[in-house]
């Protein structure tokens, strides 16, 4: 075996030591509740590791693990509710209200998702019509704070900072691409029922004072950073998701870093066996992370369920509970525990672990009491 492929394998231990740092700016992967990457945020609490530039679209399990234990310093989000009686994760929220989150830069998933594939791809920037007409236009956090632009030396103030949040342009194609449209054998036949401009509806000269069609850009996200959890993962680094992939792809290829933690290490035979079922490449991948059951309390499509009694009773205990209450909540149940290991046997248990495998036929546990 090359002996450059196995340096990629290590533990979630040696992954944080070697590519996260007090101020990295990093990006978690997974959505709401599925595939969260647990190990390594877990780990990130043990090392104490903080003054993070956390960004995620649609999280925010490990965010609010991060900001109970006070190691977020800006944060740049779209949704940040929490499943099991928190509309707005509360030590998240507490964290911004307090200030100890200094800055918090939003954006709709939408737009974020439209930023990753900027940032996948080396573009300058993606269009995007969500966000438009709505107040996310009018915040900017970070230029506000004097972050954007570029220093005395011509460098950009931070590398992961875009010199504008937005950008509105007048449509160079006139609204073209729109659709419904009209085609010469009839009406469009595509799964939009209205299109506003075409119809003479919307006259606007907002944003560019020029009447017409508008556009939003949104720059590309690139973070020193991104850590992502899959289902299998060759050991040259291939690696396969399973399920519903989320901002995944994207978002795991925006980044100078790639950590990839799974639920097992196979051979690159077995992956190349149904190929086109893989969608990141070896190359892009500086660090695999082998846990088992490391997406927990999230689900693992196939694997196991989220643990939505787990989310009813964190609410429970630290809803509206002084800052204080908090972090003793997160470095008990984590920051005390030696790996993800001793978290999965002595704070979780594998009775409770194993209640949550999904069945084959389901790929989920159909038997999991859900939002009671």
């Amino acid at each position: 075996m090359n002996s450059d492929i196995n340096k990629k394998v290590m533990t979630a231990q040696e992954a944080v030591n070697r590519f996260i740092k007090p101020g990295t700016h990093i990006a978690f992967g997974g959505f709401t509740i599925l595939r969260r990457p647990m190990a390594i945020a877990r780990e990130i609490v043990r090392q104490g590791i903080g003054d993070l530039f956390v960004t995620m679209n649609g999280g925010t399990l490990v965010e609010e693990m991060l900001a109970g234990a006070g190691l977020i310093k800006w944060l740049e989000t779209t949704y940040l509710g929490l499943e099991g009686g928190m509309p707005v994760a509360y030590a998240m929220r507490q964290g911004i209200e307090m200030g100890n989150i200094e800055l918090v830069e939003d954006y709709s998933n939408w737009s974020f998702a439209q930023r990753t594939l900027a940032g996948k791809y080396g573009l300058p920037f993606m269009p995007c019509m969500g966000d438009l007409g709505s107040d996310i236009l009018n915040y900017d956090t970070f230029g506000k704070a004097g972050l954007r632009g570029r220093n005395e030396k011509g460098e950009f103030i931070h590398p992961g900072i875009p010199p504008k949040k937005y950008e509105v342009i007048d449509d160079p194609f006139e609204g073209f691409g729109f659709r419904p449209r009209r085609f010469n054998a009839g009406e469009d036949t595509c799964g939009n029922r209205t299109n506003a401009y075409r119809d003479g509806k919307i006259k606007s000269d907002k944003y560019t004072g020029k009447e017409g069609v508008k556009i939003l850009l949104v720059p590309p996200l690139l973070p020193e950073v991104c850590v992502i959890h899959a289902q299998r993962v060759a050991i040259d680094g291939t690696v396969r998701i399973e399920g519903l992939i989320g901002p995944d792809i994207d978002q795991s290829l925006c980044g100078r870093v790639l950590i990839v933690e799974c639920e097992r290490i196979c051979s690159p035979e077995e992956l190349r066996a149904v190929p086109e079922h893989n969608q990141i490449a070896s190359h892009f991948v500086h660090a695999i992370v082998e846990q088992p059951f490391g997406a927990y309390p999230s689900a693992v499509p196939n694997y196991y369920d989220y643990d939505y009694a787990w989310f009813k009773q964190y609410a429970k205990e630290i809803n509206h509970q002084p800052v204080e209450k908090v972090r003793e909540f997160w470095q008990e149940h984590v920051g005390n525990t030696t790996d993800d290991w001793e978290y999965l046997y002595n704070r979780v248990g594998m009775e409770k672990l194993f209640s949550l495998r999904t069945k084959p036929e389901y790929h989920y546990n159909p038997e999991i009491d859900r939002f009671k």
